[in-house]
C-alpha cells in the first residue's frame, strides 16, 4: 500500500465529490501562473467535452468561480464555500 503526504491547503485531492479528471484539471490550473483555454488544451490529451465537464464539476463544487470585476475565472485548492466559512469565524 502506498502512503502520500498531502499539503493541507490542497484539500481538493481528498475531496470524494470530485472525479479524477476534475482533480487533475485543477492541479494543472493551480500550478500555472495564468492559463487560457488554448494553453489548457496543450496540457490535456482529453477532448474538449471532457475538459468542459471537469471544469463544470469544479464550478459546481465551488473550486472555480468567475470574478466579474477581473473578467476571469479564479481557482482555489480549497472550496470557496470553506473559505467563506473561515472568514466568518470569530
Amino acid at each position: 500500500m502506498y502512503y502520500f503526504n498531502i499539503n493541507k491547503k490542497m484539500k481538493y485531492l481528498t475531496d470524494k465529490k470530485l472525479s479524477l479528471n476534475a482533480k487533475c484539471l485543477l492541479s494543472i490550473i493551480l500550478f500555472q501562473e495564468e492559463i487560457n483555454e488554448n494553453k489548457l488544451e496543450k496540457y490535456c490529451t482529453d477532448d474538449n467535452e471532457t475538459i468542459k465537464y471537469a471544469l463544470l464539476e469544479l464550478k459546481f463544487n465551488r473550486y472555480v468561480k468567475y470574478d466579474a470585476d477581473l473578467g476571469k475565472h479564479i481557482a482555489s485548492p480549497i472550496s470557496f464555500n470553506e473559505l467563506s466559512e473561515e472568514n466568518y469565524k470569530i
